[in-house]
Order: C-alpha cells, then structure tokens, then sequence
C-alpha cells in the first residue's frame, strides 16, 4: 500500500502515444509529400522553390504555435492546480490574439508577396515560383494559425483523439488536392500551398463536436487581462516562439549559403537532409510531444514521482524509434533520394553520401527535442529557449559556411561539409545545453525536479478492487496519527478517502484499473489527492436524489470535508479532498 507505482501514468501514455504520433505524423507528412508530389510531378526547381519559401510559412505559424503551446502549458498547470475559469481565460485570448495576427497577415499578403519572394529567391529563376507559395500561405495564414492553436488545446482537455483526428483529416485532405491541383491544373506550387490551407479548413468539421460539447474543461470565458498570467503563457511559450523564429532565420540563411556556394544541385540535397529530419521529427516527435500535455498538469499537482515515470518511457520509446530510422536512412540512403524526384544519378549518390553522415546527428537531435519540449513545461524556459536558439542557428549556420567552404578549398565539392555541419550542430547543442543546466541547477538531477513528492505524505496506489478497499482507511489512519495528526481529524479524512475510493470502484466501469491515493500533512490542512483513470466524475456536482440511484458515500465526504475540488485532466479524474486542521 505504501508503494506508488505508475501503472496509471503508463496507461495514458499509451493512450495518448497514438494520437500524438498520428497528430505528429500527419502534420510533418503533410510537408513531407508536399515536397515529394512537388519533386516528382512538377520537378526539383519547383521542389528548391518550396524549401526556399518554408521561412515564411514558420513565420506565419508563430502566433497559432506560441501562443497554442504556451497557453496550453499554462492551462493545463491551472488544470492541475483546479482553477478551470483562469485556464479558460488563457484559452480565449490566445485564440482572438491568434485569430487577429492571421487577419492582419492575410491583409499583408497584397502588398508584401512580391518583395518577400525576391529576398528569399535572390531574384533569380525561382523568384515567380517562390512568390505563388509565400502569396497563399500568407492569405491562409487565419486558417492555419488557430487551426494550429485548437489542436493544442485539445489533447490538454483530455481530446488526444481529436488533436490527431484533425491534423490527420487536415492531411488527407491537402494529399488528395495536392495531386489534383499539380497534376491536372496550372496553379503550379500555388497549388500545393492552397491544398494546405484547404485541409486546415476542412478539418474545423472535426473540432464542431467539441466545441458544442458542455464537459469541456477549458471554455471560452471572458479573460481578465492578467499581467501575471500573460507573463505565464509568454514564459511556456517562449521556447516554441524561439524554435519558429530561429527556424524561419535558419531556413533562410541556410538557404542563401546553400543556394550561392552550392547552387540548385545543392538545395536539392539540402532539402532532402532537411525533409529527414522532418520523418525524425515526425516520428519521435509524436512520441517525445506527450511531454507537454502530461507534465504541465503533473507539474502543477507537484506530482514529480508521475513526471519521473512519463519522462523514462518517453525515451525508451523516442530511442528505439531513433535507433532504427538511423539503420534505415544509413542503408537506403539512394532509394530516400529516390522518393524526393532526385533520380540522376550522380546527384543521386551525392545525396546518398550526405545521409549517411547525417544520420549521426539523430541521436543528439532526439535528446535536444526532448529538452525543449520537457523543460519548459516544467518551468525552466530559459534552458528550453537556450537548446532551441543553439540547435536551429548559433552552431549549424556557422558550421554549414565553414563546412561548405573547407570543404571547397581542399579541393573536394563541399557537400559533405553540410553534413557534418548537421551532426556538428545537434552534439554542440547536447553538449552547451548540459554544461549550462548544471552550472545553473547545481547537484540537480537532469529532470529539474525533485526525485519524490515534497513534504510529509504517503503516497500509494491500488488496483479498483473491492477487496483493497479496507486497507485504504488503516493504512491513511495510521499515517497521520504517526505525523502528528488529531485522532479525531484522522479519522474523518480516513472516512472521506474510504468512500470516495469507494466509490471509483463501484462506479468507475470497465477502464477503472488503478487508483493513485496521495495524502500530504501540511501546517494547517490535510490533503488527500484521488486519481483514477474511470468513467468522468465530479463529486462536487452531484446531489442525491432519492429517485435515482445513490453513488456511495458522496454526502458523507462532502460532509467531513473542508472543500472537495474536481479535475478532469489528461482523461484522469483528479479529486482533491481538503481538510482544515
């Protein structure tokens, strides 16, 4: 009984593991056949033209990822602390404050397409195509944005299904005008940005379910216009902000250095190293991308045994997935080239040998992504904001330059300097973002966090059976009259933890597997936090009805209680039963 274990945390990583993939994989997949429909069916100068346009699209992503991701964060952290109305506040100004940069975008479109297609083309032959992509991406851009802040919100109000439900609706859709529009029409690359925007509109149908729905936990209320909370969403941001930015400066300087050193064969090979990373990304990203929707509400419950449990599983599954996309990009390097359009052969093998080296650099970019994900959901943005900046452009620009042109002058092409400039850039960034997290959380552990829960309390959990029910009352008795605690008290919060667990399992149906019981003696309360992973329930709302049938024991918790606050979070009931000293 005294033993916590993380059968419950293990139960909703796998049910969110799915989603999150399919939501990764549909949104990184999207770019990904984009860029090969483009390749095959209209040639690799429109495919470079692309690669050389996906500045702007981060661009227009800022508001919809940094406001999705850190008002998500900062919900989930109100979540957790059970403050529902302040996390729905979050929710709605980050949506109108998305919903108005993407007006204010789409206004611009008109007069800014054609200067912005020169900068990033150079005014050369690619400029007319560069300049139909970044036209539609702009006028899209209200559709994209809150598209990209709904699906945020949505796996944090226990909906992971329909985060990925929408991408992967988003994507089908873009897939199948994507061919039409380049196959039998001559719209040209406009073609494949429109599919874009097209499939983030069609898949709002998705989202019409939730948004009628009445047990949403996060809602649309009238926000408060809190400094402090602003300040909070910006922090939890800042770390997505930074990687948007420093990818949209890196997409571009990378661009012109591949583009003036080592011309259109070379933005060939560039964009198939950059398209693969993207299946990294797409794969362990999905897996690593639980993080945010599980820790900000742990961590906002301080429940930092769940958090340590949620990180080792995330990479032992992130590892795996690393370990065999780098065995498959080293062997079939050439057929990878193959899928991007790229079948003459010399390129093809230049392209081939580039890969090889690439692959190197996996490991390390799976452990960064994990940094920037984990650590600022956990409050600790600056490291997240430092792992991004030095990852997307403090070490690879330089490198990728310096490579290049090395490699140039002892007499080789320079291609395998763009390379090694990646492996160079991800194991830098590993290596200065571990130096600086130990320099400043001196004798902290890697996670930031505490290896237990703080303070004096008893932490356990049982299997929903009715033959554990009577340990539940002992066992918390015994606890508090050993720390200290009134009889009298300890034995009111032992009959209010008794029907309460009561309760879950009699109640809790078919998915009740396990409850986690968590009791913490503090100066002037007891606390006593309940989770389950059963049938939603809120006690604080229920009233008996002599008509209906009576749920055990909720009048008689009610009645000892100090105050009961209830939680639907991550699909867990989280209740927490308060009682004063």
């Amino acid at each position: 009984m005294h033993v916590r274990n993380h059968e419950l945390i293990d139960i909703k990583i796998r049910q969110y593991l799915l989603p999150a993939v399919m939501m990764k994989l549909a949104l990184q997949l999207g770019n990904i056949v984009d860029t090969i429909l483009v390749g095959n069916l209209l040639g690799t100068t429109a495919m470079s033209a692309v690669s050389l346009s996906i500045p702007i699209l981060s661009f227009i992503q800022i508001p919809g990822y940094f406001l999705g991701n850190g008002g998500a964060i900062a919900a989930g952290i109100l979540l957790g602390k059970r403050q529902r109305k302040e996390a729905g506040g979050v929710f709605t100004a980050t949506f109108l404050i998305t919903l108005l940069s993407g007006m204010i975008f789409l206004a611009a479109s008109f007069v800014a397409t054609d200067p912005i297609a020169h900068l990033l083309s150079g005014g050369g032959e690619l400029e007319p195509f560069v300049a139909q992509y970044v036209f539609v991406c702009l006028a899209g851009s209200p559709i994209l944005g809150t598209g990209i802040l709904l699906a945020c919100y949505f796996a944090n109000d226990s909906h992971p299904q329909l985060a990925s439900a929408y991408y992967i609706t988003s994507n089908a859709v873009n897939l199948v005008f994507d061919y039409i529009f380049l196959k039998y029409t001559p719209l040209g690359v406009a073609g494949a940005a429109l599919s874009t925007m097209l499939g983030f509109l069609v898949g709002f149908v998705i989202a019409i379910p939730y948004a009628r729905s009445k047990k949403r936990m996060i809602t649309f209320v009238k926000p408060k216009g809190d400094p402090e909370m602003a300040k909070k969403v910006a922090e939890t941001g800042m770390p997505f902000l930074s990687y948007l930015v420093v990818v949209m400066i890196k997409g571009f300087l990378m661009n012109s250095i591949v583009l003036t050193l080592l011309g259109e064969m070379g933005m060939v090979v560039y964009t198939v190293c950059s398209n693969t990373q993207l299946i990294l990304a797409m794969l362990i990203g999905g897996v690593i991308g639980v993080i945010p929707n599980f820790a900000g509400i742990l961590y906002g419950e301080k429940d930092y045994y769940g958090i340590h449990a949620l990180c080792k599983k995330v990479f032992q599954y992130a590892y795996v997935i690393t370990g065999v996309l780098m065995i498959a990009v080293f062997v079939f390097a050439k057929t990878f080239a193959l899928i991007f359009g790229v079948d003459e052969p010399v390129l093809q093998a230049i392209v081939a040998s580039v890969l090889r080296i690439y692959v190197f650099s996996m490991p390390f970019n799976a452990w960064n992504f994990f940094g920037m994900q984990y650590y600022g959901s956990v409050e600790k943005s600056s490291l997240a904001t430092l792992i991004t900046t030095l990852q997307n452009g403090l070490f690879l620009i330089p490198a990728a330059l310096i490579g290049i042109i090395l490699g140039q002058n002892i007499g080789g092409s320079g291609y395998m300097g763009l390379g090694i400039a990646f492996v160079l850039s991800e194991s830098l960034t590993t290596l200065a973002a571990n130096i600086y997290r130990i320099q400043k959380f001196k004798g902290e552990s890697m996670l930031l966090i505490p290896e237990k829960n703080p303070g004096v309390n008893m932490d356990f959990s049982m299997p929903a059976k009715d033959e554990e029910l009577p340990k539940v009352p002992r066992e918390l008795k015994e606890f508090c009259i050993k720390h200290g605690v009134d009889k009298q008290k300890a034995n009111l919060i032992a009959v209010a933890a008794e029907e309460m667990v009561r309760n879950i399992i009699d109640y809790g149906g078919r998915k009740s597997k396990w409850i986690d019981v968590c009791l913490t003696v503090e100066d002037d309360q007891l606390l006593l936090r309940i989770r389950d992973n059963g049938e939603p329930f809120d006690p604080t709302t229920y009233e008996f009805d002599d008509t209906d049938f009576d749920i055990h024991g909720i009048e008689l918790a009610k009645s000892v209680a100090t105050e009961i606050s209830y939680i639907r979070a991550i699909d867990l009931n989280n209740t927490i039963v308060a009682l004063q000293l």
